[in-house]
């Protein structure tokens, strides 16, 4: 069955209180105006596609307008933004087709279906305040999904203790190129790179045979004296995600040999 203006606003008004009303924008096309506002007052907009429901399903649409709004003071321009969007659009059970945001509710749930829907508009459109540690987060989790997808060929193992009951020395992730042990270290910030400076001495130190590598979220954000104190300890640095990523398997390769 076609949905008709009719029809929607019968279904939604009672739910609504009527505080709601339905504007035919075109074609099968409705625009609801609800009592739902971005944070400076203007009105979260919000669309029916009827032509794209059926099957029991109504379609929820914004038709890209929360993206166009979030672009004016917010750039999704690195892949850390780009998995903080999409993670926020799983978590609130929306998906975003080539910049439009899109809710498939069940024609029995709409009225729940559309406060999910703009709860999670309002939660994408503040993406602009999160501070920048927020945006960051993503280091560890980024690097472990590098490791496991593009390193397996070295026998990665997480969380290691090289030196038994020294569970205060742990490496991030080990792996056998030749044979000889290689520890990595992620470093996002100062605390870690004292920890994995005091490692490798202490691994030198018990006479363990392995190398090291380092990888930084960014190594010149950090002070200056752990950046030398982790340099003299350490056997090699990559100075951020990005470039372990470029040089990571060429590093091993040659390593390997």
């Amino acid at each position: 069955m076609t949905l008709t203006k009719e029809i929607l606003l019968e279904r939604l008004r009672e739910q609504f209180h009527h505080r709601i009303e339905i504007i035919e924008k075109r074609s099968g096309i409705y625009q609801l105006i609800v009592p739902f506002y971005h944070e400076d007052g203007d009105m979260i907009e919000l669309y029916i596609d009827s032509e794209k429901s059926g099957n029991g399903t109504i379609r929820l649409t914004d038709f890209g307008m929360s993206t166009m709004r979030l672009s004016y003071s917010y750039d999704i321009d690195t892949e850390n933004k780009e998995k903080i969007f999409h993670k926020m659009l799983s978590e609130n059970g929306l998906q975003e087709e080539s910049g439009t945001i899109v809710l498939n509710a069940p024609n029995e749930l709409l009225y729940p279906s559309i406060l999910q829907f703009v709860q999670g508009i309002a939660k994408i459109c503040s993406m602009r305040y999160f501070k920048r540690e927020v945006i960051e987060s993503l280091f560890y989790e980024m690097l472990d999904e590098f490791v496991v997808e593009k390193l397996v060929k070295y026998k990665p193992q997480k969380s290691v203790l090289p030196i038994e009951k020294r569970d205060d020395l742990e490496v991030d992730y080990q792996f056998q190129p030749n044979g000889k042990p290689l520890y990595l270290f992620a470093v996002k910030d100062s605390a870690k790179a004292r920890i994995a400076t005091i490692s490798c001495l202490e691994f030198q130190r018990a006479d363990l045979n392995f190398e090291s590598i380092v990888v930084h979220e960014d190594f010149e954000k950090l002070p200056r004296k752990d950046r030398v104190r982790l340099t003299n300890a350490s056997d090699k640095q990559f100075t951020s995600l990005d470039d372990f990523k470029q040089n990571a398997v060429q590093y091993l390769e040659r390593v390997a040999r």
